[in-house]
């Protein structure tokens, strides 16, 4: 899926799986080429922008949550789905009372990005286990 360009991902996914130094990191390092992920571009600047001011001033969230979201790829992963018209896939559940950080879905909520979890996905695109 990752070479026939139907699955992507942010460039800032791979700096974070980078740091890991792991498996996962040989893994993506042997299977994902650069193309698999999204550059931040100017349309990707703007709405990680408004993903982070939406962050920014939601009351619910706490300081913590809202520097970490700060910091983590999960902004640039809304951001990214935001201006490409893409779907994220996440297992997080919504849950837009949480203080202590800050969930994808609820992200995506507010940015008008579409979500589903991994196996609505590959049921989506005719991929059966």
């Amino acid at each position: 899926m990752i070479n026939s360009g139907q699955v992507y991902s942010s460039i800032e996914v791979k700096a974070e799986i980078e740091r890991g130094n792991d498996e996962l990191t040989s893994w993506m390092h042997d299977n994902a080429s650069d193309s698999f992920y999204y550059a931040i571009d100017d349309d990707v600047l703007a709405k990680y922008a408004d993903t982070q001011n939406w962050a920014r001033f939601n009351s619910v969230f706490s300081d913590i949550a809202r520097q970490e979201f700060a910091t983590v790829a999960d902004a640039y992963l809304v951001a990214t789905a935001a201006a490409k018209g893409l779907t994220l896939v996440t297992y997080e559940t919504s849950d837009p009372s949480c203080k202590r950080r800050v969930k994808i879905p609820d992200a995506c909520n507010a940015m008008g990005v579409r979500y589903c979890d991994l196996n609505t996905a590959l049921r989506e695109m005719g991929i059966t286990i």
